[in-house]
């Protein structure tokens, strides 16, 4: 049935009922009886594994560059947390702070965050697509940054396509390898992963595509920027 008729046959059915209100407002919600609740499961998953280990590692304080709004809101309620985007976010949370900035250039000391998570980030860097700059290095130097302010001990959680060759979708994002992610990543090393497809699966079914790989990468006493 078209979705305008099913529309008036309801409003004409529900005004036949008992106790339905007198004023009513016209507002047609027409694509939303579906089997099964839409959602981007990329996005589910990873958010979900992201707050699982930072619950897991508690840390007196997350920094957070350009992950989903409602990730860094609910992370804000339980540890205070720092949101850096080139798109601050315009909210006000009592343990929230935004800050307009760049993970090419993180305003933090060197060897000064606990945890730092970006999550679909860096494939984006240099690409224009949120209104930096181009820069062909720019999720190298992402990664540079992240291992500049990262101190011994602490972790780093992050996700990135994946497969087993490097490819740039302009402007969209890059594709990397997980060898090329973690050369660029010098003294630190895997903790937790999740492979998505959107489902979670194995390392192995790279082989057929790609995914999105969710790390929990720790740094080492001696990383090297």
């Amino acid at each position: 049935m078209d979705q305008r008729a099913r529309y008036l046959r309801e409003l004409a059915e529900y005004r036949g009922l008992l106790g339905s209100e007198s004023s009513v407002r016209l507002y047609p919600c027409l694509n939303e009886k579906t089997a099964k609740t839409p959602l981007d499961k990329f996005y589910f998953y990873q958010d979900t594994w992201a707050f699982q280990r930072i619950t897991t590692h508690r840390p007196r304080r997350v920094v957070d560059i350009g992950s989903t709004a409602l990730l860094v809101g609910i992370v804000s309620c339980l540890f205070p947390t720092v949101s850096i985007d080139v798109r601050p976010l315009p909210v006000s949370l009592p343990g929230l702070t935004c800050v307009e900035g760049s993970i090419t250039a993180i305003p933090f000391r060197d060897s000064s965050v606990e945890l730092l998570s970006s999550l679909c980030v860096i494939e984006h860097v240099g690409l224009g697509r949120y209104g930096d700059a181009l820069d062909p290095l720019g999720s190298i130097k992402a990664l540079r940054e992240v291992a500049r302010v990262v101190r011994a001990g602490g972790h780093f959680l992050m996700s990135v396509p994946v497969s087993h060759r490097s490819l740039l979708c302009f402007n969209a994002h890059r594709i990397f390898t997980k060898s090329q992610v973690l050369g660029w990543l010098p003294g630190f090393s895997i903790e937790d992963e999740v492979f998505l497809f959107p489902e979670p699966g194995m390392e192995a079914e790279l082989s057929s595509g790609h995914c999105i790989w969710c790390a929990d990468l720790v740094r080492g006493q001696a990383s090297v920027v």
